[in-house]
């Protein structure tokens, strides 16, 4: 007799179990997905693929197209082509994922990957491909080309063109060359013409710019950096540490402009209006706008109208050198005096540069200076490293109002400004000079800047005391997500230690008072709003899941989140309040509590925290609110100390209600089903079968649960595999055992496209303690599948045909033992 492929597959897997382990498994779940591909065998492969996906470090683009691979192999078509997006989402640029978009779509995805490959990809036949598709949506010519130190090289391909010419412009003049076609080249056809190209570089300190066209057309332009380096900063470097005093010279506001008309329109009348502050008849600070070969004729001639009306000085680049180029030459036309970087899609309130360069000026090494904004990194508010909404011009001018009376004065250390609106003072911006070209166009040359000052013992600050509105990525859009990855590249090898100094940033969130003082100055929502009381460590998936429901009965939730004896406030909208805290320890912090939740203008309280502070409870009530306790777990605190008659408890499930019935029997229970997920899969296959294992939270108990019914079904059926759909606090102890295989982190809507590879003939769920609500839970005990779980119920509930209910009182060794003998039952 042949070995059944269950059994192939688990000695397969011990033998790979110990590479499943340890800090380097990504790379084997990588490796053994591959190998699993290679060998056509699709089922294995998503298992791997889809576990990398799920676990540290986060998953690469790569990553993504693995795992589509593996769905595009098991007739899943939909799946492979959403992680073929999701692989582009990571990195816009990667290859895999666009060359399997390009073969695979059948919409205009198809088209955006054509467009990434022509760039990126070296395969004739797949660029052919690509370029039939660009024709197809009208395009007549396509290039590409490499930069090295000393020359340029690469290949243009056209249709109808009178001459095709590429030129290099250098400090000394341009280079030009015509460029014959090549009957000959593997991208040329009947009706497609294309040519390779060589240009040499001259030795430069300063960058140039490779141009290539296709008779009238602009088929691509390149900024390329300095293949020498420059001695030479913009001005003789001075000591930080020496006090200087504002310089004489007006500030001047830097503005390249590409595109979007209408937002860099509002963003120059914005200007105009903060030009002069209210009773001075002086300009604050002079514009310098930089028309980077625009192809929009409606701003050309805006820029051009304000220039002759004498609002701004106005350069034109007679071809586009992006944002670093432009920056630069800006840079150099300005000799004196402190300079804004600032971004084309802002709006700003009046007085900005003046407030700004008085936190500048406020200690005498500050170098760069960045406002709060709506969209601005760690700098956004009110959420931090979100984009939130952009207001209105006149939001921001009020916003802006209270942050310079709430924040007046602040000036908080960070890492590095960004560039959508910083402030550069003029010792600063001699010591460290121009952008660096080395960045691709647009994203972290600014960090780098700020880097080098912080180097050269320049301070970067936060003035949270200005606010600017800041639309974002409207020059690049999608293209950013894949510049920003090759920009950090770069970062990272000038800056090794700037990734993690941000990831501690966050954590520390030293800018958390600071938007708590906005917040608490700001007007709130007078939209009546439910709080949710939860715990920190409480099920926090139960309570995203209330706030979830609630939001689609179309009620406003903040929650109130405890830890230890602090609250922290977060209206689940996005809208405020989102930084504050609220302590209970004394009187007086008690009182601002109760006028905080006041004006949440509450309509009750809804109660996740089995045990909340008395002295809480004693608050909500001083507040005359409606209180709605549920019962997501095991209590005995405040629920058990209520009199009976009073408040009902309320309950998510019949188990709960059967639970609380059974333990408080003279206690009101209150059934509120909430909504559950589907979890379907397909017909159980006859080999190959798993039980598969669904836990509630990750608990030292609920791991010596699955490790003792490990072993026992080790010994008893060693080909039958265990699944763990989610996480333990111990995965990498468990996925060293040749029968456990974990999935890691899964939410209830993607659970049946996790389990269904794996075959799951039973699912174990709901063993560790009583959790009511948990979407995982509940849906796992909704499967079309037997199930088993820990009756809490005491024998209230009946179970389904073929479900084991086990005693809620049976140790874990007497669980495993009756979960082995309902697998192996014959």
């Amino acid at each position: 007799m042949g070995e059944r492929p269950g059994g192939r597959d688990l000695k397969r897997k011990i033998l790979d179990a110990s590479f499943l382990i340890g800090p380097h498994a990504h790379i084997a779940l990588e490796r053994l997905a591959a190998e699993a591909l290679t060998r056509r065998e699709f089922a294995t492969a998503l298992k791997y693929a889809d576990r990398r996906i799920r676990v540290s470090p986060p998953p690469a683009a790569h990553c993504f197209v693995l795992r589509a691979e593996a769905a595009w192999g098991l007739g899943l078509p939909e799946a492979a082509l959403s992680d073929l997006a999701r692989a582009r989402l990571v990195d816009p640029f990667d290859v895999g994922a666009n060359r399997r978009m390009l073969a695979w779509a059948a919409d205009e995805r198809r088209l955006a990957a054509a467009a990434q490959l022509i760039c990126r990809e070296g395969s004739p036949a797949i660029l052919r491909a690509a370029i039939a598709e660009l024709r197809r949506a009208g395009g007549g010519h396509w290039a590409a080309c490499s930069v090295f130190d000393n020359h340029v090289t690469g290949w243009i391909a056209w249709t109808n063109a009178l001459f095709v010419e590429v030129s290099l412009a250098t400090e000394d003049g341009t280079l030009t060359s015509i460029l014959e076609p090549n009957p000959f080249h593997a991208l040329a056809s009947a009706d497609v013409q294309a040519t390779t190209f060589l240009v040499r570089r001259p030795p430069s300190t300063t960058a140039q710019i490779v141009t290539l066209r296709c008779g009238e057309d602009v088929v691509q332009v390149r900024r390329v950096a300095p293949n020498l380096t420059s001695t030479m900063n913009l001005r003789a470097a001075r000591d930080p540490s020496v006090g200087i005093g504002p310089n004489v010279d007006l500030p001047t506001v830097i503005v390249p402009v590409y595109a979007d008309a209408r937002a860099t329109i509002e963003c120059f009348e914005s200007l105009d209006k903060a030009r002069r502050p209210q009773g001075t008849g002086k300009d604050a600070f002079q514009v310098l706008a930089i028309d980077d070969a625009s192809p929009e004729v409606e701003l050309q001639r805006h820029m051009s109208e304000l220039a002759t009306a004498g609002k701004i000085r106005l350069l034109v680049n007679p071809v586009n050198l992006g944002f670093v180029g432009a920056i630069n030459r800006a840079l150099n036309e300005i000799q004196r005096g402190d300079v804004v970087l600032l971004n084309s899609d802002t709006l700003v309130p009046p007085g900005f540069v003046g407030r700004l360069a008085d936190v500048a000026y406020s200690a005498p090494n500050i170098g760069t200076v960045t406002p709060l904004s709506n969209n601005g990194d760690i700098f956004s508010f009110p959420t931090p490293n979100d984009v939130n909404p952009m207001p209105r011009y006149d939001e921001i001018v009020a916003i802006d109002r209270v942050a310079s009376a709430a924040n007046a004065g602040k000036a908080i250390d960070v890492a590095s400004g960004i560039g959508f609106c910083v402030f550069i003072t003029r010792a600063c911006l001699d010591s460290v000079g121009e952008l660096s070209d080395n960045f691709e166009r647009g994203y972290l040359e600014d960090v780098d800047l700020c880097l080098r000052a912080r180097a050269k013992g320049f301070r970067n600050v936060c003035a949270p005391s200005v606010y600017v509105g800041h639309h974002g990525s409207k020059s690049f859009q999608e293209e950013k997500r894949g510049l920003v990855l090759r920009n950090l590249g770069i970062l990272d090898q000038r800056f090794p230690n700037y990734r993690e100094e941000c990831r501690a940033f966050e954590i520390a969130d030293p800018l958390r008072p600071a938007r708590a003082a906005l917040e608490r100055a700001l007007p709130w929502l007078a939209e009546p709003s439910v709080l949710v009381l939860a715990g920190e460590r409480t099920f926090p998936a139960v309570t995203d899941a209330r706030i979830r429901h609630l939001r689609l009965h179309g009620e406003r939730t903040v929650l109130l989140l405890r830890e230890d004896n602090v609250l922290r406030l977060r209206a689940t909208d996005g809208g405020l309040p989102q930084a504050m805290r609220l302590r209970l320890d004394t009187e007086a912090n008690l009182g601002s509590a109760r006028d905080i939740l006041a004006r949440l203008s509450p309509s009750r309280v809804e109660i996740l925290e089995p045990n909340p502070l008395p002295r809480l409870i004693e608050l909500i009530r001083c507040l005359h609110l409606p209180i709605d306790r549920w019962l997501i777990s095991e209590s005995v605190g405040e629920i058990a100390s209520l009199p009976s008659g009073t408040t009902p408890l309320l309950v998510p499930s019949k188990a709960a209600k059967a639970y609380a019935q059974n333990r408080w029997p003279d206690r009101k229970i209150v059934l509120h089903d909430w909504p559950i997920c589907s979890l379907t899969l397909p017909p159980i296959s006859a080999n190959d079968r798993s039980l598969a294992i669904v836990p509630s939270t990750p608990t030292p108990a609920s791991l010596r649960i699955i490790q003792t019914l490990a072993d026992r079904l080790w010994r008893r059926e060693p080909s039958l595999p265990i699944v763990i759909a989610g996480t333990t606090c111990g995965d990498d102890r468990l996925m060293s055992r040749p029968n456990i295989f974990i999935t890691g982190a899964v939410a209830a809507d993607e659970l049946s496209d996790v389990l269904t590879p794996h075959n799951p003939g039973w699912i174990l769920t709901d063993f560790e303690q009583p959790v009511f609500g948990h979407p995982l839970v509940e849906t796992a005990r909704q499967a079309i599948r037997p199930v088993a779980y820990c009756d809490w119920s005491g024998g209230a509930l009946k179970p389904r045909k073929g479900d084991l209910a086990i005693s809620a009182i049976v140790n874990a060794a007497g669980l495993a033992d009756l979960v082995v003998d309902w697998v192996t039952r014959p």
